[in-house]
């Protein structure tokens, strides 16, 4: 089974993005990805509880392809976005949390926690766009959460240290590592699974926006053991969320 653990549906004007899930499951199809872990851009960007409730009434049917993330646009809603996780999954039956964060609204802040620990409470994977150093600040405040570094560090805020990202992994045992980055430099994915273990890493696009062939590909031709390729492209998060 292959699971996009990165994905996006909706517009973004700044990133000239715009796609709908029949779009998304159409790319899904075609590029041989079984299921595919869904943030919704609405709530991403403009207005978190419209976002999380079109997207939810969207995976209303499609059960069985699409997973859902509540997307907390920054964790300063603090305990209100903790409720917004809880009533997303009670309603929606969504799966994960997408946070969004930004150097001038640091995730290290405290208000952070209320949401943290309601996704940890629920078994929720949080996926997030956090450097390695502010993953190590969160795994100490939080260590039953499960966070998944966003593009395993590849990313400006994290200035492209995957091998700071892999170190910081490697202390802690809920801190996952995100494949979805435009960095194809060569050995990365293989040195993160000989440094946190296959189990560790987890497979994802961040399409419309990356290119899922190009994606798959770092992970098809990576120079791992083919049971690491199939842990990472599906395994691991259907280990997580016991599908």
């Amino acid at each position: 089974m292959i699971i996009d653990g990165h994905a996006h549906v909706g517009s973004a004007q700044y990133l000239q993005i715009d796609m709908d899930l029949a779009g998304l499951l159409a790319v899904a199809d075609e590029v041989g990805f079984d299921r595919i872990f869904v943030t919704d851009l609405t709530a991403l960007f403009y207005d978190m509880r419209e976002g999380n409730d079109r997207f939810g009434r969207l995976l209303a049917g499609h059960e069985d392809r699409v997973l859902g993330y509540v997307t907390i646009p920054t964790h300063r809603f603090g305990v209100a976005a903790a409720d917004e996780i809880r009533r997303c999954v009670e309603r929606y039956g969504m799966r994960g949390v997408k946070m969004y964060s930004h150097p001038q609204s640091p995730i290290t802040e405290t208000s952070s926690t209320p949401a943290l620990e309601a996704a940890a409470e629920l078994g929720l994977p949080v996926l997030g766009h956090f450097t390695p150093d502010e993953c190590d600040v969160l795994m100490q405040r939080v260590p039953e959460a499960m966070i998944v570094m966003a593009h395993m560090a590849g990313q400006p805020y994290a200035l492209g240290n995957w091998h700071l990202a892999v170190e910081v992994a490697a202390r802690h045992p809920n801190l996952y590592l995100d494949t979805a980055t435009s960095q194809i430099d060569n050995g990365m994915l293989e040195y993160a699974v000989e440094h946190v273990g296959a189990e560790k890493v987890l497979f994802g696009t961040d399409m419309p926006l990356l290119d899922p062939w190009v994606q798959q590909a770092k992970v098809t031709g990576a120079a791992i053991p083919a049971e690491a390729k199939q842990l990472i492209l599906g395994g691991n998060v259907a280990r997580l969320l016991r599908l």
